[in-house]
């Protein structure tokens, strides 16, 4: 059985909070309570944000994952379908369940990484976040930069396959 971990933090949505998409690319720096800005077109406009952070990929903590509250709802869905006597469904609530933290944006947009996630992610003084539409994601510039090599040259390949 594979199983890959990562970090992932999850928006829980507001009534008003209509469906963001996240596009683009900003790299900001860490202050030193941890804190990151997130772009102002990617906060709901209530100010309110309720996040959960989970290690992404799972076992490999490459960076973290923010999902909106439609992606997580799908997650806990797909996960309340399964049995419960399922092992593989057990470990993947105890891993995502025992590794995730509960977070909320500050009143200026920012958010506080906790320090474990932050040092298995890779996170120290600056942030790449990049937008993937319907979720985003927060890297170390340097994983960042490692792991993406060559993703064009993937991304062409795969949107072929996808006959637009």
């Amino acid at each position: 059985m594979a199983i890959k971990i990562a970090f992932c933090i999850v928006m829980t949505a507001t009534l008003e909070q209509p469906n963001t998409i996240y596009t683009g690319r900003f790299h900001h720096g860490i202050d030193g309570s941890r804190r990151v800005m997130v772009p102002s077109k990617w906060r709901p406009k209530s100010g309110k944000a309720e996040l959960t952070i989970l290690p992404w990929p799972i076992g490999q903590q490459q960076y973290l994952l923010v999902l909106p509250p439609t992606r997580w709802n799908v997650l806990l869905e797909r996960l309340n379908e399964m049995s419960l006597s399922d092992e593989e469904a057990a470990v993947v609530e105890r891993v995502i369940g025992g590794s995730s933290a509960h977070l909320k944006l500050d009143k200026v947009g920012r958010l506080c990484l906790p320090e474990d996630l932050a040092k298995v992610a890779g996170i120290k003084q600056e942030a790449i976040l990049v937008g993937r539409l319907n979720k985003f994601e927060i890297w170390s510039p340097d994983r960042f930069e490692d792991v993406n090599r060559g993703s064009e040259v993937l991304a062409a390949a795969a949107i072929k396959n996808l006959n637009l």
